[in-house]
């Protein structure tokens, strides 16, 4: 992954949206990066209304969003410069579209090649969610670059220590290398971890020779590997919580249709319990 330089940033300005955005500016002026402000208006017509009039009324949200957007950016500025001293207030560009949100954000980030989206998430709150899947939900299955998840009452710290999340995937050393790249302007502490929910020994060995690895091709990097036991989720969100971890990453490939329908990732289980910054990390 190249270092991030445009940042994509849907919102339904809402708290969370708004706490989202501040932690967004913080991480734009650490990678210097542009941030591209992204609202979805979507379109409720009633049955009977009539193309002009609908076609009015899409134009008054589209133009009251703008308003609202504008109102949106001054105020996440001014409450981060009240605490924060940016050197580098980042352009922001502004952007209304109508659609779906999930498809929209996907393929404006498609079309405009950005290097991350940054969402924030208050989890899977209500069953209409949890059954049909909400719209961050809906962009981790289909982006096609990394998406950093922000939980509603994340506060933005720099990331002095990451965990790297690993099932033991053939291609993890190049990804892990890669996500140390990424986070280089904060030259964190990496703790690797792998579950191990089975106490398989051919899985401990497997784990153990991504530490060699490691050792022989980047002793620079500080970067260590630690076996757990447990369910997957739990035991993740008991070592970040126990080594005060500020950033936990994962891996998050492509799945087929059939994996989506029928499979429910563990990013997006993490995604919507953890209650620290997660990156879903896809290399472009």
């Amino acid at each position: 992954m190249e270092a991030i330089s445009k940042i994509l940033f849907p919102t339904d300005f809402s708290p969370t949206a708004q706490n989202a955005f501040r932690y967004c500016l913080l991480l734009a002026d650490k990678f210097q990066a542009e941030i591209q402000l992204l609202h979805v208006v979507y379109p409720q017509y009633e049955i009977l209304d009539l193309p002009v009039m609908a076609t009015q009324a899409m134009q008054d949200k589209t133009e009251v969003a703008k308003t609202v957007m504008q109102t949106f950016v001054e105020f996440g500025l001014a409450q981060v410069q009240l605490n924060h001293a940016l050197s580098y207030v980042p352009v922001i560009r502004q952007d209304i579209e109508v659609g779906s949100p999930a498809a929209i954000i996907n393929s404006i980030a498609r079309r405009d090649d950005a290097d991350l989206i940054v969402m924030g998430t208050k989890g899977e709150h209500n069953l209409f969610e949890k059954f049909f899947g909400s719209v961050t939900s809906d962009v981790i299955r289909n982006a096609p670059c990394s998406i950093w998840v922000v939980p509603e009452h994340s506060r933005y710290e720099d990331v002095q220590i990451a965990t790297y999340a690993t099932d033991l995937n053939e291609a993890d050393p190049y990804h892990i290398w890669k996500v140390c790249q990424l986070l280089d302007p904060y030259s964190p502490i990496v703790h690797c971890v792998h579950v191990n929910e089975q106490k398989s020994l051919e899985e401990a060995m497997d784990f153990s020779e991504f530490g060699k690895f490691f050792d022989h091709h980047a002793p620079t990097l500080q970067i260590n590997f630690r076996s757990l036991n447990g369910p997957i989720a739990e035991s993740i969100q008991e070592f970040t919580d126990t080594y005060d971890v500020d950033l936990l990453v994962m891996y998050a490939p492509h799945h087929s249709l059939f994996e989506q329908a029928f499979h429910k990732s563990q990013t997006r289980k993490m995604a919507f319990q953890t209650n620290i910054p997660l990156l879903l990390f896809r290399p472009m």
